[in-house]
């Protein structure tokens, strides 16, 4: 087996046809048909099922993928890290966070940089769903994301949660809002009866937004639900542009001119905690600025090391 093998098959897969990574390599059919040919014999095992033109990776294929791409993560980064050994700390990070969590990056990367400025970031946003998926086929060093994860192939670092709660431009807020407001005490939930209203929702559906309705379901009330978004910063910037609506966005997301301009409501318990982690593939090779970087994080958000990084299986 060779380097070259390797990465044969792992483009092969990514690309769902022999043709098609063919083309990518540069290479024609034929030769690469037989290289994978010469891969399953190698490892006396078949790689992918075969049915007419049809196919698919076996599970046997499935192992080797993820084995390449740890592998072959390893060597493409072996001249960036024997040059680093060099010198202080650089590179470039990829990083993924959901929008549920940007608040944390917005303190956290202006402070790498002031400790570690030959640091390059690449900050990926898109909703949890999606980073998982790439965070698992190696397209970034590390993720940020929302709600929970039970998959083994991870290392995950617990986040502070967050709860809802109802930003309202002053000139729609309710007496009951307003009181709630004053008296800091959780709006009841029937005061958003009939109010126009703006939610978070992924791309996907579910998590937060599915959540809501089903309360709002439940307590048999109907908000004017006029707009969602997978962006609380959006929602936010409408309201201060005149949208007459309430948006209910994550606590931890609203920024001090938004508390100055319009009033925060906090929600009752039955709007639940959301909760957020960082993670990492497990026993992946990761670049010298990637450790660094992840390491910076823990100290970031626990700085009396109180960190808890497990396996998110555990």
């Amino acid at each position: 087996m060779n380097f070259n093998k390797l990465l044969y098959f792992k483009t092969i897969v990514e690309q769902g046809q022999i043709s098609r990574a063919a083309r990518v390599l540069h290479m024609s059919q034929p030769p690469l048909s037989q290289r994978l040919k010469e891969l399953e014999e190698d490892l006396g095992v078949t790689l992918i099922e075969r049915t007419g033109t049809n196919w698919s990776v076996t599970t046997e294929g499935k192992v080797l993928y993820q084995r390449a791409l740890h592998i072959l993560d390893l060597v493409n980064d072996i001249p960036e890290e024997i040059h680093a050994s060099k010198q202080e700390v650089e590179g470039m990070v990829t990083i993924g966070c959901t929008t549920l969590a940007l608040s944390l990056l917005e303190q956290f990367i202006p402070e790498l940089n002031r400790n570690y400025p030959n640091i390059s970031i690449r900050l990926i946003v898109e909703d949890s769903a999606a980073l998982m998926i790439k965070l698992l086929e190696h397209a970034f060093d590390f993720c940020i994301m929302a709600g929970s994860s039970e998959d083994e192939r991870l290392t995950c670092l617990p986040l502070p949660a967050f709860r809802p709660c109802l930003v309202v431009p002053r000139s729609i807020a309710t007496d009951s809002i307003t009181r709630a407001v004053q008296e800091n005490k959780p709006l009841e939930i029937e005061a958003l009866h009939e109010q126009p209203l703006i939610i978070l929702r992924k791309h996907g559906g579910g998590g937060l937004h599915k959540q809501v309705l089903e309360l709002f379901r439940s307590h048999k009330i109907a908000p004017h639900i006029i707009m969602d978004s997978p962006s609380s910063k959006t929602m936010l910037a409408l309201l201060e542009s005149g949208l007459q609506a309430m948006a209910l966005v994550p606590d931890s997301e609203v920024p001090d001119r938004i508390r100055e301009s319009c009033l925060v409501c906090s929600l009752p318990k039955d709007f639940s905690m959301t909760q957020r982690f960082a993670a990492q593939v497990e026993k992946r090779y990761f670049s010298r600025a990637a450790r660094t970087a992840w390491d910076a994080l823990k100290t970031h958000v626990f700085p009396d090391g109180a960190a808890d990084e497990t396996e998110s299986s555990r």
